[in-house]
């Protein structure tokens, strides 16, 4: 019997995941870090998190991470008054979703980089800008999230060497 191509996609992500990490390879916990760093910025929406306003200092850089998969080094430019616009210099797979994009600044007020994720944007979400990997331009939304909760120095989603 064949698996589901939907199994297989699921295997290949989680296998992507793996790899993406800076733990050693074949980590499990790195890879599933990979999935619920993520889940716990989206639940930040819900739980009051969401950023209205643009920090005043903008960064030159940040690292953008596509959800379970490569993170790159990310530009940070004004975007003629509507905000920010994040522009990496990486490439996606010509099937990647990617529907928009999260600024996650922590408590202190500093931007600690982007999560690019598939779907829809968080309805209510103000737009704070535009995020392009390569010829994709979406939606840049933001989040307040406490560093810990999305950061881990053994397997982070937003590498230093990145910013």
């Amino acid at each position: 019997m064949m698996p589901s191509p939907r199994l297989v996609s699921l295997a290949g992500m989680l296998g992507f995941a793996l790899a993406a990490c800076d733990r050693s390879s074949g980590s499990v916990s790195c890879g599933l870090d990979a999935f619920t760093k993520p889940l716990a910025v989206k639940q930040a929406f819900a739980q009051g998190g969401v950023v209205t306003a643009l920090p005043e200092t903008m960064p030159t850089g940040l690292a953008v991470r596509l959800i379970a998969g490569p993170a790159w080094h990310a530009s940070v430019a004004g975007d003629g008054g509507a905000g920010w616009r994040v522009t990496t210099t990486g490439t996606v797979a010509k099937n990647a979703d990617i529907g928009y994009g999260v600024v996650v600044i922590d408590q202190n007020n500093s931007p600690l980089g982007v999560l690019a994720f598939p779907g829809r944007s968080i309805v209510g979400a103000p737009e704070l800008g535009r995020l392009a990997i390569a010829d994709t331009l979406v939606p840049l939304l933001g989040v307040r999230i406490d560093a810990a909760a999305i950061q881990d120095s053994t397997c982070p989603v937003f590498p230093d060497s990145l910013r």
